[in-house]
C-alpha cells in the first residue's frame, strides 16, 4: 500500500483509506458520472485480462488516482482508434529499442528499419522534452 500513498503525497484524503473503503455504500449520484465510467472501463479491461473482480476494481481505482494526480483539473485529449494504436506501438518500440535489435523490431512490427529509427528518434524527442522541458518556444526565441 506504500506505493498508493506515494500517488497522493499531499492529498487531504487518505489514499489508502479510499482504496480500502467500501464504495458500494456511496450513492452513485454523488459521484461524477465520468469518474464512474472511467473506473468501470478500467475494471472491465482488467477483468478481460484475467483478474478477479476485487483485484480489477482495486487496480482500476489505483489507476484513476494516478491519472487524477497527473491530469486532474485540466482537459486533455486521448486519441482513439488507429491514432491510439500507432501511438502505443511507437511508445513500445521506443521502450524496447536497443542499437542491436532494430531489425528484429522492424520485422515484429512489420515496418522498415528506417521507420523504426524514425519512430525512436521522434519518441526520444518527446521523452527528452518531458524530462528537460523547453528553453525556447517554437520560433527559437527565449
Amino acid at each position: 500500500m506504500a506505493e498508493q500513498q506515494d500517488l497522493m503525497p499531499d492529498a487531504p484524503i487518505d489514499a489508502e483509506g479510499l482504496l480500502g473503503a467500501d464504495l458500494d455504500g456511496v450513492p452513485q449520484e454523488k459521484w461524477a458520472k465520468g469518474l464512474v465510467d472511467l473506473i468501470a472501463v478500467q475494471e472491465a479491461a482488467f477483468k478481460r485480462h484475467g483478474l478477479d473482480d476485487t483485484e480489477a476494481f482495486r487496480l482500476a481505482r489505483v489507476g484513476i488516482i494516478a491519472q487524477a494526480e497527473f491530469g486532474g483539473g485540466r482537459q486533455w485529449y486521448l486519441p482513439r482508434g488507429d491514432d491510439l494504436l500507432i501511438a502505443l506501438r511507437d511508445a513500445e518500440i521506443f521502450r524496447r529499442a536497443r542499437r542491436g535489435n532494430i531489425p528484429e523490431l522492424a520485422q515484429e512490427f512489420d515496418l522498415t528499419e528506417r521507420s523504426v529509427w524514425r519512430i525512436v528518434r521522434l519518441q526520444h524527442k518527446l521523452h527528452l522534452g518531458k524530462v528537460q522541458g523547453r528553453l525556447f518556444d517554437e520560433q527559437g526565441e527565449p
